[in-house]
């Protein structure tokens, strides 16, 4: 039985008991590519895929996609077979390494992906201005693909996935390759994606990349389902704030219970403080305005999908890591009570920290 990974509701793609071999070898021995993968992507959701190379991703996606025939298992995508052209066409796929014809212009190539996906003739030259817009390539309309660079292709990529509306986008290492300006064009416009409602299901081997963009990760090791985690009843991140020196008032002390301040280290001046929680951060920023002290920094540290992975990988994880097989709570009947009332625990403790004893109070 596929494993829940988002909110109620009919998913809009499931994957049951997913088993893919392949010949390999002098003697065509047959190797187990996935073996007996289960999830659902939940409609609205972003889903993401985490493995290392070779973790069986890509041989999920193109099976999702009909690209290769499963040995074994069921897969549906918006409640029809995954066989069924209609299912597929209510899908948009990004390959990891895209071939595109390279003497057509960027709105040359979304007018024929266009003309693929269905779109009515009067139609077309609309969406395909529409999706340019969306991932900002209208200034490069007219150019040619083979004068593009990297990330430009990657943003194409994405519009031509996009320019028949479909209502399930499939991302194969949608930022493999990019350098770290591409990587963060290509993260904020799927941030968009999110922020707008689309069902996205994204593989990467990328750990932070995930973890900003996905409400669950599912994580494949060796072609077998190793875990899925909850990025939302994940523990809420600790915060690292790097000062010049500490404020003298006596409510600080209460603030970092969990570590004694630090040297910074590194031949850096100052001092280093871990903070457990976002309000405390506020009420020790506030309390270093007051007093005029430098900040020099502040690092949010990671919400433990990193050290489920690594457990899940058999390496050594991180003591007090959140399970790997953590499914998602029913947010309908059961709002993540442990998270609300620390939430409200910490709200209560920044006031009674910073609110009493300041003048005016807290608006």
């Amino acid at each position: 039985m596929a494993e829940t990974t988002g909110t109620n509701g009919p998913a809009a793609c499931t994957v049951d008991g997913l088993t893919k071999s392949y010949r390999a070898g002098f003697w065509g021995r047959r190797r187990a590519a996935v073996a007996d993968v289960s999830f659902s992507v939940p409609r609205g959701a972003v889903i993401g895929l985490l493995g290392h190379n070779g973790a069986g991703k890509t041989t999920t996606l193109k099976a999702i996609l009909d690209l290769v025939r499963p040995d074994a298992g069921r897969i549906e995508l918006l409640g029809r077979d995954h066989r069924d052209r209609q299912a597929r066409a209510g899908v948009g796929y990004l390959p990891e390494s895209p071939y595109f014809y390279d003497y057509l212009t960027a709105g040359e190539l979304l007018d024929f992906y266009a003309r693929l996906g269905g779109v009515p003739a009067r139609e077309r030259t609309r969406r395909a201005t529409e999706m340019l817009a969306l991932v900002g390539m209208t200034a490069h309309a007219r150019t040619p693909l083979r004068k593009c660079s990297k990330g430009m292709l990657q943003r194409i990529g994405l519009a031509q996935a996009l320019v028949h509306d479909p209502e399930l986008l499939i991302l194969d290492e949608p930022m493999s390759g990019l350098d770290p300006l591409g990587r963060k064009e290509v993260r904020d416009l799927l941030g968009e994606l999110r922020r707008r409602g689309r069902t996205l299901l994204i593989s990467s081997h990328i750990v932070p990349d995930l973890e900003a963009l996905a409400d669950a990760v599912v994580m494949l090791s060796g072609g077998r389902l190793a875990g899925v985690f909850d990025l939302h009843g994940a523990a809420a991140p600790q915060f690292e704030l790097w000062l010049a020196e500490l404020p003298r008032d006596p409510r600080v002390a209460a603030l970092w219970p969990v570590a004694a301040p630090r040297p910074a280290g590194g031949g850096r001046p100052g001092l280093v403080v871990t903070l457990t929680d976002l309000p405390r951060l506020r009420a020790a920023l506030g309390l270093c305005a007051e007093a005029g002290i430098d900040v020099h920094g502040v690092t949010s540290r990671q919400t433990g999908l990193e050290a489920a992975f690594l457990t899940a990988m058999g390496a050594r994880g991180e003591a007090g890591a959140v399970p790997v097989a953590t499914p998602r709570p029913d947010f309908a009947t059961d709002p993540a009570p442990t998270i609300v009332t620390a939430t409200l625990a910490a709200v209560e403790a920044e006031a009674e920290l910073v609110g009493a004893g300041t003048e005016g109070g807290r608006s």
